[in-house]
């Protein structure tokens, strides 16, 4: 968050990405911008960022700001998609008046403990921890509040103002602008959306794919560039952009229950990229574009969680969210944040959860389990996508080496083809 932060004039604002690799941009407050030509604005290193650009929301009783800058590939900050609970955990970002004399410019941030008192038609209000007053919060004015979920935290709002008509009513209570204000205002300037600049085209992400970990390993190039020239057939169609595969699928990427700010994690788009090059690498389409794609979206797809946890433990879920998107004998490709992943269920786990699929689940769950017949779960494949490069390159890496690497597609593909089909 820190890093994150940057002083604007006398106030505050946020670096976030843009859906463009021209461009990024900083969210602030408009009052802390709008008597400056040209606007100061440092970053966490107390070191000049250019401004090029300020635009303003086009309802002037709306206190929001954004300022385009120079396109900064370092940026990498997790929105909050949809709303926190009451008394959610937060934290403002910023960089105070009180801290202004601080010489380790370091120093002159601050993380303001709070949390949401409400939310009512974008304007939310928080309550800082401790009810700091008016002359602790000058200088906030355009900080970032972040929804600290599970400890990771996600940008939900901009501060702009203390809450109250006057100094006796503040009680640490500061008013905040969500997000969605400040789409609603690039939007009207006909700016790039605030997104993850990676979400614009997988070309970014091509050389986080496929990095197995074998050091020393030289023929793993070999390896990365075979399957790298998959990878630059799917970047020949512009409509296998990241954006609008997630504006096709939304949720239907992720696991049951997965908080939706996880569409826009960096490890989810790398392994739909990894996804796509398997499934082109199995099926040898004429053409890998989005007819292709879109061809198997009840033969093959990939879920995404954020949890550490041992995905087996969700095999239930899985299936039933296998039973709502594939036909039979479809292939569920689970991807997760565990250190070391298995790569695929046990018969024994797979029998457990069916001796017990006749039974419903509590009302309200996402699907009533005998909506779909057993035998239909017993032909769905699922694995975990990381755990499969283990299994199919990793493990293999001495037959790999016997072979010339004009073999290496043929191998590749037997070797996932086990797994997945």
């Amino acid at each position: 968050m820190n890093v994150h932060a940057v002083k604007v004039n006398s106030g505050s604002g946020v670096l976030i990405s843009a859906l463009s690799q021209e461009y990024s941009y900083v969210l602030t407050a408009a009052h802390v911008v709008r008597d400056s030509q040209d606007q100061t604005i440092l970053n966490h290193k107390g070191e000049q960022i250019n401004d090029i650009q300020t635009y303003f929301h086009p309802d002037a009783n709306v206190d929001c700001a954004v300022i385009k800058i120079p396109y900064d590939e370092s940026i990498n900050l997790s929105l909050c998609l949809g709303e926190p609970p009451h008394q959610a955990p937060l934290m403002m970002v910023g960089y105070p008046g009180s801290r202004a004399k601080e010489t380790a410019f370091h120093k002159k941030v601050k993380q303001q403990d709070a949390a949401l008192t409400s939310w009512v038609n974008g304007e939310i209000v928080i309550s800082a921890t401790g009810a700091p007053d008016k002359e602790m919060i000058d200088g906030f004015s355009g900080a970032g509040v972040y929804y600290l979920d599970d400890g990771y935290p996600r940008l939900i709002a901009i501060e702009f103002s203390m809450d109250g008509a006057k100094v006796e009513e503040y009680f640490g209570r500061i008013k905040c602008h969500a997000i969605r204000w400040y789409e609603e205002l690039v939007e009207s300037h006909s700016l790039a959306p605030i997104m993850p600049s990676f979400l614009e085209c997988f070309s970014i992400l091509k050389d986080k794919t496929f990095n197995y970990d074998i050091p020393g390993a030289a023929l793993i190039d070999h390896i990365k560039e075979e399957l790298g020239g998959i990878i630059d057939e799917i970047l020949e169609d512009e409509s296998t952009k990241p954006s609008l595969i997630l504006k096709k699928y939304e949720t239907g990427l992720l696991f049951s229950g997965e908080h939706q700010s996880s569409l826009l994690d960096i490890r989810l788009w790398i392994s739909y990229l990894e996804f796509m090059a398997i499934s082109v690498l199995l099926d040898n389409p004429t053409k890998a574009d989005s007819s292709y794609f879109s061809g198997l979206d009840t033969k093959r797809r990939l879920v995404f969680s954020k949890s550490e946890k041992n995905w087996i433990g969700e095999l239930r879920s899985l299936l039933e969210l296998a039973g709502t998107m594939l036909d039979e004998g479809g292939s569920l490709i689970i991807d997760n944040c565990e250190a070391v992943p298995t790569a695929m269920p046990a018969s024994f786990q797979i029998q457990g959860v069916l001796a017990h699929i006749a039974r419903p689940r509590s009302a309200g769950s996402r699907l009533k389990i005998n909506q779909v017949s057993k035998e239909k779960y017993t032909t769905f494949r699922l694995a975990h996508i990381r755990a499969l490069h283990r299994r199919c390159v990793v493990e293999h890496i001495e037959d790999f080496y016997k072979k010339d690497s004009s073999e290496y597609i043929d191998m590749l593909r037997g070797f996932y083809n086990v797994y997945v089909n």
